[in-house]
């Protein structure tokens, strides 16, 4: 911003002496007695014929550079669009702004301030301390680039005293070199500090980063290593869990075939039984018929026999 601000007025300096050059080179041309041409001939019919021909291919001439130069513009590359201030910057701008205003309002309470420019000139303030021009146009031993500016731009006022008769720029062998040496030196030794501030503040964010990032990266490595652990207990607890299902459902199953081998073991008994006693029974009434058979076959002998 300050460099802005002193790029401006020395712009608006040579701008001014510029001016001046041209209004000198004016006035140098009217004094100049004007050139006497020579009368020429008149021209014959034939003569001015032919110097119409000559003139012939040098408008079709004319006539072909014309779209060259139109063709040339047409080439010529677009300026790109400058930047947008992020808002980073926005704020330290605003914070060096307050600064400077801090340093003014300071310098005005030490009686450091007279001036013909409002806001006091910043730039004489950051380099000298003070702002004084006030004396310096009254002694025309010449302002500040940046005091002349404000004068011829309507900035700066003092009772009887006028931009283009008395306000001019310090000669550069009577303290303008020094000023902007001081100049050069303060803003160098500040900006290096930044720059040096930064420097360390971005190595230092970059080290912190490193360190964050590899103590993410090891936590992820934990996680993971905790989720594989988790993973592989699930699965043994359910690989136990459909082996112990699987154990008893085989007991069950055995348990169940022992009971239907012994409930077939003894109903197959109980029916053996049955069928021996069935047996017996019947073989006891053959018997039985048998014994009857042969007592009444006594009784006919016995009959018989009496």
């Amino acid at each position: 911003m300050r460099r802005f601000v002193t790029f401006a007025m020395m712009s608006l300096v040579l701008v001014l002496a510029a001016s001046n050059v041209l209004h000198a080179q004016d006035d140098a041309k009217k004094d100049a007695k004007p050139e006497v041409k020579k009368e020429e001939a008149p021209k014959t019919e034939d003569a001015k014929k032919d110097d119409a021909k000559k003139e012939e291919p040098k408008k079709d001439d004319a006539k072909k550079e014309e779209p060259k130069k139109d063709e040339a513009k047409k080439e010529e590359p677009k300026e790109a669009p400058l930047p947008t201030i992020p808002p980073e910057v926005e704020a330290k701008l605003e914070a060096a702004r307050r600064a400077v205003a801090e340093a003014i309002v300071a310098a005005e309470d030490a009686g450091l301030v007279e001036t013909t420019v409002t806001p006091p000139p910043i730039l004489d303030i950051l380099i000298t301390g003070r702002a004084v021009d006030a004396r310096e146009i009254k002694k025309h031993t010449g302002v500040s680039p940046e005091v002349f500016a404000a004068w011829f731009t309507g900035h700066g006022k003092l009772e009887g005293f006028t931009a283009q008769k008395d306000v001019r720029i310090v000669n550069p062998s009577e303290g303008l070199k020094e000023m902007f040496d001081q100049r050069a030196n303060l803003l160098a030794r500040h900006i290096k500090a930044v720059k040096d501030a930064k420097s360390a503040d971005d190595a230092k964010k970059k080290e912190e980063a490193a360190k964050k990032e590899a103590a993410m990266k090891k936590e992820q490595e934990e996680a993971a290593k905790k989720k594989a652990e988790a993973e592989a207990k699930k699965k043994a607890e359910a690989e136990a869990k459909k082996k112990a299902e699987a154990e008893a459902e085989a007991k069950k199953k055995a348990e169940e075939e022992a009971k239907k081998k012994e409930a077939d073991a003894k109903k197959a008994e109980e029916e053996a039984a049955k069928k021996k006693a069935e047996e017996d029974a019947k073989k006891k009434d053959e018997d039985a018929k048998k014994d009857d058979s042969k007592d009444d076959t006594k009784k006919d002998d016995a009959k018989d026999n009496s």
